[in-house]
């Protein structure tokens, strides 16, 4: 197989996502200037020079644009690493399950890399359509089951087992104190140092020995 065939596949991944930030970028400045009811799909489309077929390709509605979500938010080969990653011969949770999900969530921020403008923007949305916040809950709730299925399939759990969902929570806080804290006024530590020193700092609240205090 050529190089050339061989980059391919992520060549178009990038165009995607290209397309897919465009769309979301203008759908945000479009709702902060006129509300989800100001703009069509069609203005929204002419905005990124695509079509109206292409951007349901996308998403399926201007809500969903604004939110940023996607129905394959983690890509193939992202999930087919992460699906690896399980020991063969292990019995139970694999050890490498957290630090795994913590890779996942990593390679996939690298590969969105929001800006503090692009959060803003988001920001400016909901302050000006209130009701997408309800909208903001349902996503990240459709969102956390998706990845709490895929841990169980991957570690071979019983469909209710809820080692999937703690696992999916965990890494939820995490990223949502790892975000907040990249997005402060003034901070310069890189999202990827802050999540991992997160995380570490919660792992050390599991494994460390802690010493009790007498009076």
């Amino acid at each position: 197989m050529s190089e050339s065939a061989t980059c391919q596949p992520g060549i178009r991944e990038r165009r995607k996502a290209s397309t897919r930030r465009q769309l979301t970028s203008n759908a945000r400045r479009l709702t902060a200037e006129r509300g989800l009811k100001g703009f069509t799909i069609e203005e929204l489309c002419d905005e990124v020079g695509i079509s109206r077929r292409t951007f349901f390709n996308y998403f399926p509605n201007k809500e969903h644009a604004v939110m940023g979500s996607h129905d394959d938010e983690f890509t193939r080969p992202l999930l087919e690493k992460f699906m690896e990653g399980r020991p063969e011969g292990c019995i139970g949770v694999s050890e490498t399950l957290m630090p795994d999900l913590l890779e996942l969530a990593v390679t996939q921020m690298n590969l969105n890399a929001i800006s503090a403008e692009e959060a803003r923007a988001f920001h400016a949305a909901i302050d000006k359509e209130p009701q997408l916040i309800g909208s903001v809950l349902k996503i990240g709730a459709e969102r956390e089951k998706q990845l709490a299925e895929i841990i169980t399939k991957r570690e071979g759990m019983a469909p209710d087992d809820q080692t999937a969902h703690i696992a999916v929570v965990l890494m939820s806080a995490l990223l949502r104190k790892s975000t907040d804290d990249y997005f402060a006024h003034g901070n310069t530590v890189p999202f990827e140092e802050l999540i991992r020193g997160h995380f570490a700092s919660a792992q050390s609240l599991f494994e460390s020995p802690h010493p009790t205090h007498t009076p």
